[in-house]
């Protein structure tokens, strides 16, 4: 709930309506000033000339994969969410990022014939079926592909590490290809190798920055451009949190 009421969005709207209702209180300075700050914060936060470039820099700390390590022992699949399908009946689906970073796990599976592990438990819903459960049924299904293993416990990323290496560690697997999306994939590789694996970044998904930062249009907010500066904004602060947290017990 914190995070919400911190990160953009609502944040920076936060700001600017707290500045607003000081100017109503003729408190001009403080109120100017905050209403300025959250102006420039939420009209930054939303334009493609301002967001994908940032997005270029914490993504191009893993750029796209071009070559399978030889060494490389397995694929690991971080699920993304779940949703309702009523379209598919009584019962629910993958959401589009988690079948973006199914999909991609497939493309190197078929490549590579490496064994794929999928790790995603329920949410806090009680959801029927776990994320694992269900990227294995698309995997089966629409790409016509085995998971080898399935963790279906994992609620987080800092899960999602954790229970893949209680998994394949036993079995003697620690470098594994690591598939998720660009914008998640600095916390998760950290995740991963605190967890003890040695992960290689196979990541999908990368920022959308064609032409809605050309020209003019750059300065115009946008949804897209809103929704990938909530995405960085929360990895940034996620990546510092799990580095605190290991810190406060010592890791």
């Amino acid at each position: 709930m914190l995070e919400l009421l911190i990160l953009p969005p609502a944040g920076p709207l936060l700001v600017l309506g707290l500045g607003l209702l000081l100017l109503l209180l003729r408190r001009r300075r403080i109120g100017g000033a905050l209403a300025g700050v959250g102006f420039v914060l939420a009209y930054a936060g939303s334009i493609p000339a301002v967001v994908y470039p940032l997005a270029d820099v914490w993504e191009s700390h893993n750029p796209p994969l071009r070559t399978v390590p030889d060494n490389a022992q397995a694929i690991v699949v971080i699920g993304g969410g779940s949703r309702p399908a009523p379209a598919y009946g009584d019962g629910d689906t993958v959401t589009l990022l988690t079948l973006q970073r199914v999909r991609y796990a497939a493309w190197l599976a078929r490549r590579s014939g490496l064994p794929i592990l999928v790790s995603g438990g329920r949410d806090w819903f009680g959801e029927r079926y776990s994320e694992a459960e269900l990227m294995s049924h698309v995997l089966a299904d629409e790409f016509h592909l085995k998971t080898r293993w399935e963790d279906t416990r994992s609620r987080s990323t800092w899960g999602n590490a954790r229970e893949s290496a209680k998994i394949l560690k036993p079995l003697g697997i620690t470098r594994v290809l690591l598939v998720t999306q660009a914008w998640h994939m600095p916390r998760a590789m950290w995740a991963f190798r605190h967890a003890g694996l040695d992960p290689v970044a196979a990541p999908v998904g990368f920022a959308n920055r064609s032409w809605a930062q050309r020209g003019a249009l750059g300065w115009i907010p946008q949804t897209r451009a809103a929704t990938t500066m909530a995405e960085v904004a929360h990895e940034v602060v996620g990546l510092m949190w799990y580095r605190l947290r290991a810190w406060r017990a010592g890791d």
